[in-house]
Order: C-alpha cells, then sequence, then structure tokens
C-alpha cells in the first residue's frame, strides 16, 4: 500500500445545500506529520448554471454584506473561470499531482491506488465533500477518493474543546477569512494544534 496522501479542501459556495453551487475551491496538500504545505490549488469556477446545483437567495445575500476583497476574490476575474467539469478534472489532476510528489513516481495512479491512499479533509467534511461528490457524479468525473477517507476537521476540533482546547488562543492568519486557500490553511493549522493538544 502506498503512502497515505492528505489534502484539505475549502469551498465558496452559493448555497448551504450538499448539492450547492461552487463559485470556489481551495486545495492544500499537505504532510500529516508537520503539517507544512506541499502544494496549493485555487479553482475559480464559471457563473453558468451547473448542473444538479441550487443557489439560495439568503447565500447571496450573505455574500453580498462581506467585504469587496473577498468579493473579488471569489467572484470576479471571468478569465480564470472553468466550467463546473473542467473544475472536477483540475481537483481530480490536483489529487494525481499530488500523489506522485508524495510517491516520487511518474507514472499515472489508477483510481483503486487513489481510493486507498487519498484522505480528504474538510470542516465541515459534510459541507465541503457532499458538494463535490455532487459536483463529480453529475460531471461524469470519478471521485479519487474512497468515502471512508473522508475527514472532518470540525469533529477533531469539538472533541479537543471538551477536553479543554481553546481555538481563541491559536494566533488568527491575515485577514481574508472567507477566502478558500485561507481557510485550507487556517485548518490544516487547527488540526496540528489539535494534535499537538491530545499529545500532552
Amino acid at each position: 500500500m502506498q503512502e497515505p496522501v492528505h489534502i484539505m479542501v475549502d469551498n465558496e459556495t452559493l448555497s448551504v445545500l450538499p448539492n450547492a453551487h461552487i463559485a470556489q475551491v481551495g486545495l492544500v496538500q499537505f504532510d500529516p506529520h508537520t503539517f507544512t504545505p506541499l502544494a496549493e490549488k485555487v479553482i475559480s469556477i464559471s457563473h453558468d448554471r451547473q448542473p444538479g446545483t441550487v443557489i439560495d437567495a439568503s447565500t447571496v445575500a450573505w455574500w453580498m454584506s462581506q467585504d469587496k476583497e473577498t468579493q473579488q476574490s471569489v467572484f470576479y476575474g471571468e478569465e480564470d473561470r472553468i466550467s463546473i467539469r473542467s473544475a472536477c478534472c483540475e481537483f481530480y489532476r490536483f489529487v494525481l499531482d499530488s500523489c506522485r510528489r508524495t510517491w516520487q513516481e511518474d507514472e499515472t495512479p489508477g483510481l483503486s491506488d487513489l481510493h486507498q491512499s487519498v484522505h480528504i479533509w474538510a470542516k465541515p467534511a459534510r459541507f465541503d465533500i457532499p458538494q463535490w461528490e455532487n459536483a463529480f457524479r453529475h460531471s461524469d468525473v470519478q471521485v479519487p477518493w474512497f468515502r471512508r477517507n473522508v475527514n472532518d476537521v470540525q469533529s477533531l476540533l469539538n472533541d479537543a474543546e471538551r477536553n479543554g482546547f481553546v481555538v481563541s488562543t491559536l494566533k488568527q492568519l491575515p485577514a481574508g477569512i472567507h477566502m478558500p486557500l485561507n481557510d485550507c490553511l487556517w485548518q490544516i493549522r487547527l488540526l496540528k494544534a489539535i494534535t499537538e493538544f491530545k499529545s500532552r
């Protein structure tokens, strides 16, 4: 069995449902021992209607109340945006590249290799991951992870807080908390802090 590959995911969406329209995603591969980021990617997705998704007026209104910098990052720059199917292919390629990097191999991993070795993280996992599984399904692209290898930062945080962990003691990242790459990096820092807390 190959060495596990760990990837943090964070979506910016136009709904809070599992079939939400996805506007942008941040992806960060990280070392599960040192929690050092190994690779980063942001995928910005076209505003065109996405098959099998919904848009909530309340979520759109929430975005309109955010600062201009965040709105610019998530919703503008049409020239960089790609279709949801292309975004699924880019996500899949990021997973493949992360595996090659970890395994130091040039050969393209098969789907069974990915299902055995790829560990996907989110906070909470029930928000971001089902949205991508829905997108992959409607785009006719294979999901590059197995359902048992989906990991939830929020559950670990809740458990740690019940045992005395205080998240407010962590130094916040710079502004831009609703930018997906920032969120991924923050969630990796949380994971590191929780792991260190549990090892005391």
